[in-house]
């Protein structure tokens, strides 16, 4: 009796109720030869997904409800591929595809060993390995300002601030970001400055100032204070991130693999376009 009791099987029954009203709403008519069956199991999915929205299995009127929207959709959609209507629709053509490279991602989708992920680390290591970081001085001169220093003025500047003769603090005009800079990443040096810049540190020798060196904001004299060489880290912190990296190259492998083999049942033809065609019909959508 406890069985009788279980919401899931109240909705089976409710499910099953509607669904055969629903068959008996056109009795006596001329069969159409197509059926649409909702299972229990599904009438259990969507209790249960409107259970894990509102927090509560729904009543029996509700569940009606919702079993009506699941027929309603089903008359529609199935009319619609009927009428051909999912022909040449690019978000049709999108969803279809994400959801086959979907069913291609499940079947990578493994848990990998410590092995593999050892492994996976060793053959790319440039993707795990810790940044050179730097900790630096600047001097700045704005392009824009017609006061950059020209060859002899910065040779100059150089031998007086490496001397103490000129005080950095008071050289140049002031940078937006400041003048100090701790503890950054080759790459958050590269995102300031520009890589030609985060080069330029990364090749600087610490402790004395260098230049010029052009970013895209003017010109800087630059002196490294500090810097921590680039690392490889244990394999413990770069596991979870390992175990990304490669369920995603296999997930990439595995649609890659699953697209060839479907291509080659198919043979491929692409007519050849004039290329004044293909500049006229760019010329009537430039505005």
């Amino acid at each position: 009796m406890k069985l009788l009791r279980e919401p899931l099987v109240h909705f089976v029954v409710i499910g099953s109720v509607l669904f055969g009203a629903f068959s008996l709403v056109d009795a006596g008519g001329e069969s159409s030869g197509d059926e649409i069956v909702i299972s229990s199991g599904e009438i259990a999915s969507i209790a249960a997904t409107f259970s894990q929205t509102w927090q509560r299995a729904p009543n029996a009127k509700e569940l009606e409800s919702l079993l009506s929207e699941r027929i309603r959709d089903e008359v529609f959609y199935r009319q619609g591929l009927a009428m051909g209507l999912d022909r040449d629709d690019a978000v049709v053509r999108r969803r279809i595809r994400q959801k086959m490279e979907f069913v291609a991602d499940l079947t990578a989708d493994v848990a990998p060993t410590d092995a593999e992920l050892k492994a996976f680390v060793a053959e790319h290591p440039e993707w795990f390995r810790n940044e050179a970081r730097f900790s630096f001085k600047q001097v700045y001169f704005p392009a824009s300002s017609g006061a950059v220093p020209d060859a002899l003025e910065v040779a100059d500047l150089l031998r007086d601030l490496n001397s103490g003769a000129a005080d950095a603090s008071t050289a140049g005009s002031p940078f937006m970001a400041g003048a100090d800079f701790r503890d950054l990443s080759k790459s958050d040096v590269a995102r300031t400055f520009g890589e030609d810049f985060a080069a330029s540190v990364d090749k600087a020798a610490p402790g004395q100032w260098n230049g010029p060196v052009a970013s895209a904001y003017g010109t800087h004299m630059v002196r490294v204070i500090g810097r921590v060489e680039a690392r490889e880290p244990p394999f413990e912190q770069v596991r979870k991130a390992a175990e990304r990296e490669w369920l995603h190259v296999r997930k990439v492998a595995a649609n890659d693999a699953l697209y060839e083999k479907l291509r080659s049942r198919y043979v491929i033809k692409v007519e050849a376009v004039a290329a004044d065609t293909v500049e006229n019909r760019q010329a009537r959508v430039t505005p």
